[in-house]
């Protein structure tokens, strides 16, 4: 199995872990928000979070757990820069990891 396809399975099941989270706390949703606006303000990856602020905009809570946690190339592009950062703590974060090796 090559590198990226590896880190595409890796990025799937993290963002499994976190749709769970953001189920079961509602207020989470805020992070990826301030994310993404944060990022806009720096001028960072534009594009990639203006689609996202996007689909924020104009999709409910459900789709947008649908694509974080779908094997479809859509999915796993926006997932290469996902704006759900902070949602697992660190200790989450090193389990997960340390799950991999």
């Amino acid at each position: 199995m090559n590198r990226q396809v590896r880190s595409d399975i890796r990025s799937l099941m993290m963002h499994k872990l976190i749709a769970e989270k953001l189920k079961t706390n509602p207020q989470l949703w805020l992070i990826p928000q301030k994310n993404i606006e944060k990022w806009l303000e720096a001028g960072v990856c534009e594009i990639i979070y203006r689609e996202w602020k996007n689909i924020f905009l104009n999709s409910s809570k459900d789709k947008i757990i649908e694509i974080i946690t779908s094997d479809s190339e859509n999915s796993k592009r926006l997932r290469s820069s996902s704006p759900f950062t902070g949602i697992l703590n660190i200790i989450e974060r090193n389990k997960f990891f340390s799950r991999l090796t």
